[in-house]
């Protein structure tokens, strides 16, 4: 049977070189020993990055793009598949069945007049990004704001700073979610592995997860949920321990 392990990459795919090296060979020797019984590991990044950034972090981090079947960028705005330089349809599809519209999500946050929003270049069709310091008062206040609106949505708050509004099945987590159903995984046959609030989206679900040891505190709601594994050790090497835990593979 074919499994999917699913890696964030700033914070736990990489930051300690000899980690990062171990979990690369691991994981390429049990794909490679899967394959010859017939099944398939897919190994997926999900990131904040754009797919420009990603591709060069990876390459310099010692990857090849090929290790991996899919990339999920700009916390789930784009999905890319292997050896695809474009977006992917059929997430692009998805996204837009939410009914999900990016000027009426400015619009309605404007009005509480206490968000800055990011540069253009970090904007998308399914993704709206703002500099906001988070705090229980604000979040309150933008919840209820997008909650006057005819869809639903996402909100990403992360390392304190940043709020990223996305549509309902948008996100780190709807990215993985569209690729398992495409690939006909259940959840039970994937992993996802994360560091920060970003991550929550797809840590929070109902597949197995692993926050690294070096994870940030907005994660520490996830204590005590059976199918989330918090590593000791940090980084890639928090995946591996992780993994090796969880019996994964």
């Amino acid at each position: 049977m074919d499994w999917c392990l699913v890696t964030d990459i700033d914070g736990t795919l990489i930051g300690e070189s000899e980690s990062t090296a171990e979990l690369r060979r691991v994981v390429l020797e049990a794909r490679a020993r899967l394959a010859r019984g017939g099944a398939r590991l897919r190994w997926v990044v999900a990131t904040g990055r754009s797919y420009a950034s990603t591709c060069e972090v990876l390459l310099e981090s010692g990857f090849r793009l090929d290790d991996f079947d899919a990339l999920i960028t700009s916390v789930g705005a784009e999905l890319y598949l292997t050896g695809e330089t474009r977006p992917d349809g059929a997430y692009h599809t998805r996204l837009a069945a939410t009914g999900f519209e990016a000027t009426r999500v400015r619009a309605c946050l404007e009005r509480l007049g206490e968000l800055e929003l990011q540069p253009e270049h970090e904007q998308f069709a399914y993704k709206v990004c703002y500099f906001a310091k988070e705090d229980a008062a604000l979040r309150q206040r933008v919840l209820a704001a997008l909650g006057e609106l005819p869809f639903k949505t996402t909100t990403v708050f992360a390392m304190g700073d940043y709020l990223d509004v996305a549509p309902e099945h948008g996100a780190k987590g709807g990215g993985v979610a569209h690729l398992l159903q495409c690939w006909g995984l259940e959840p039970a046959r994937a992993v996802a592995a994360g560091d920060s609030g970003n991550d929550l989206s797809m840590l929070e679900r109902e597949w197995r997860a692993i926050v690294v040891g070096n994870g940030h505190d907005a994660l520490r709601g996830l204590r005590g949920k059976p199918n989330v594994f918090f590593a000791r050790r940090k980084h890639a090497a928090g995946i591996l321990e992780g993994l090796r835990a969880l019996a994964f593979l």
